[in-house]
């Protein structure tokens, strides 16, 4: 099978898309998938790799037993459920019975999350397992975010059937947005569905997304284990740049991003005067270098967003973000699919995960 080699190397690696390695060392990096290695890959090569090796999960840190050092001794906050400690008992804030803030981790099941309490907020969420996920793991974990208007229920799709590829089983994560309303000035207040506007307004943790993000991951890990060396998020359009926030907020815990038409707003050549008026990110500080997948449409990959006056790019937006995210060391994937403002099943999910 033959590597992938520089930054100025075309791949055309599904019908109708041209992709090129943007490798910040211009190092030979293997064809492996993206999601499933957690490093660089064109899903299109194929993979001679095994089955995913099962690592650590999140919570595998021992004490030696002395009280307070997290390992199993009342009041030291390690979540075995001791009387004041804040990791089981009732009504403590941390998502038991009686907590009106947060819905218990033990509630969470496959299929369709409904009204699932995370810091106040009724959630939905779609999890897709893998066979066996309740006797085996720990398993990886992919966080899907739908497009501007799009649904879960749809997009849900490009990862259900995918959980038992034998290759990289994972737990499938697809939220729905809570048509959360963005105030614009000159135009007015209407529903953007996801809340990845003003994050840096206040605290980051109060950012609906990113609570999600935290919450679910946390009680996915309770319920089947989660390979803390495979965390990873996906996203079209808006979704996408969901995902890039996540990357800018939470990027020290992901193994890897893919998006269809994403952008970082934490990249301030995407930032115009216009979208400065409603979009405040945190400054990106990122130390780990996930690899990301970067899909584009070409220079029709356009969104409206107030016809006839305000219209993003997503073309420019990926231009730009190639070269601010390999002086900030990470390798990429880019692919022109040329097919406009769409995830076209020529660079779908079969060459991501």
């Amino acid at each position: 099978m033959a590597p992938i080699i520089g930054a100025s190397t075309q791949v055309r690696n599904s019908p109708g898309a041209v992709c090129y390695l943007a490798a910040m060392n211009l190092r030979i990096l293997p064809c492996m998938t993206l999601f499933g290695a957690g490093a660089l890959a064109l899903g299109g090569c194929g993979s001679d790799d095994g089955p995913v090796d099962g690592g650590d999960t999140m919570a595998t840190e021992t004490g030696d037993g002395d009280p307070g050092d997290g390992d199993g001794d009342p009041g030291d906050g390690d979540g075995d459920g001791d009387p004041g400690d804040g990791d089981g008992d009732p009504g403590d804030g941390d998502g038991d019975p009686g907590d009106p803030n947060n819905t218990a981790c033990s509630a969470l099941v496959a299929g369709l999350n409904s009204g699932f309490m995370i810091d106040g907020t009724p959630r939905d969420f779609y999890v897709d397992l893998p066979s066996g996920a309740e006797d085996g793991g720990p398993w990886p974990i992919v966080f899907n975010w739908h497009g501007l208007g799009d649904t879960a229920t749809n997009f849900r799709q490009l990862v259900s059937g995918f959980v038992d590829d034998p290759a990289f089983p994972f737990i499938g994560i697809t939220p729905e947005d809570t048509d959360f309303e963005v105030m614009v000035p000159i135009v007015g207040s209407f529903p953007l569905d996801w809340d990845v506007f003003a994050v840096n307004d206040g605290d980051v943790d109060d950012n609906l997304e990113i609570a999600l993000y935290d919450r679910v991951l946390a009680c996915a890990d309770q319920r089947w284990g989660v390979d803390d060396d495979h965390i990873h998020s996906m996203g079209f359009s808006l979704g996408g740049i969901t995902t890039d926030m996540l990357a800018t907020t939470r990027g020290e815990e992901l193994a890897s991003v893919a998006t269809w038409s994403g952008g970082y707003w934490s990249n301030p050549n995407n930032i115009d005067m216009l979208l400065a008026m409603v979009v405040n990110w945190p400054v990106y500080d990122v130390d780990n270098g996930y690899p990301q997948l970067i899909f584009h449409g070409g220079a029709t990959d356009t969104f409206d967003v107030v016809p006839m006056f305000y219209t993003l790019s997503f073309f420019d937006f990926a231009t730009n973000d190639v070269s601010f995210l390999n002086d900030r060391g990470h390798d990429l994937v880019v692919c022109d699919h040329g097919g406009g403002h769409t995830v076209p099943q020529a660079a779908g999910p079969e060459h991501v995960i």
